[in-house]
């Protein structure tokens, strides 16, 4: 008897699972088929929201750059002055190097949540002695000169926009060049741009500033 019993366990697992399946919902697949696309749909709009996010473009961002400053930050003002006039917070940056000279960079600020809320990517502000002496645009910045110079832009581009009053000089470190408006095209003795551009002829980061600050190849270093 025990024998027959064990034989037809399996028989009946195969008819009880049978039973199960014929009770279980078949979905057709155009249901299955709709499902998965608004899968597809929601995932899509997260990544919309998501490059959005990353696009966004800060107030400091839209600023242009000057031959005194970038917006309302101009070149002599304290930190907090220029923290004040911009709106935003700064925090000391990893690549100082001395208690002299500072790099200084930008962040978001929530007064109601007293927070910072998010880092303003590509720009630096060189301080000496509590002041604003050079400020400094990098590779991740949209920050463009009153000229509309960017990075990207050209050594034809900048000839071009300052009429041709740029000492051309080769780079220390690279196979590009510096770009350095002459004082007279600057309209000041004290302060002026630098464009840096690579073996391509494309600029890679500038600033404004005051002499010799602007000129440091190696910022506070």
């Amino acid at each position: 008897m025990r024998s027959l019993l064990l034989a037809a366990l399996p028989l009946l697992g195969l008819s009880g699972c049978a039973m199960m399946a014929a009770k279980l919902p078949l979905r057709p697949v155009s249901a299955l088929v709709t499902h998965i696309m608004a899968r597809a749909t929601a995932i899509d709009a997260l990544v919309s929201q998501l490059h959005d996010h990353l696009d966004v473009v800060y107030p400091l961002e839209k600023e242009a750059v000057s031959v005194g400053g970038l917006g309302p930050i101009r070149l002599g003002m304290t930190i907090q002055e220029a923290a004040n006039a911009a709106q935003v917070s700064f925090v000391v940056a990893p690549m100082t190097q001395s208690a002299v000279c500072q790099y200084y960079l930008p962040e978001v600020f929530d007064p109601e949540k007293a927070a910072r809320t998010a880092s303003i990517d590509g720009v630096g502000l060189m301080v000496v002695n509590d002041q604003v002496i050079r400020i400094d645009i990098w590779s991740d910045s949209p920050v463009k000169t009153l000229s509309g110079l960017g990075i990207g832009a050209t050594v034809e581009d900048v000839k071009t926009a300052y009429d041709g009053q740029v000492d051309v000089t080769p780079h220390p470190y690279t196979e590009g060049s510096y770009l350095t408006l002459t004082p007279d095209a600057a309209g000041s003795n004290l302060y002026t741009l630098v464009f840096e551009t690579d073996k391509e002829g494309q600029v890679t980061q500038f600033r404004t500033g005051q002499f010799p600050a602007v000129t440091w190849v190696e910022g506070c270093s």
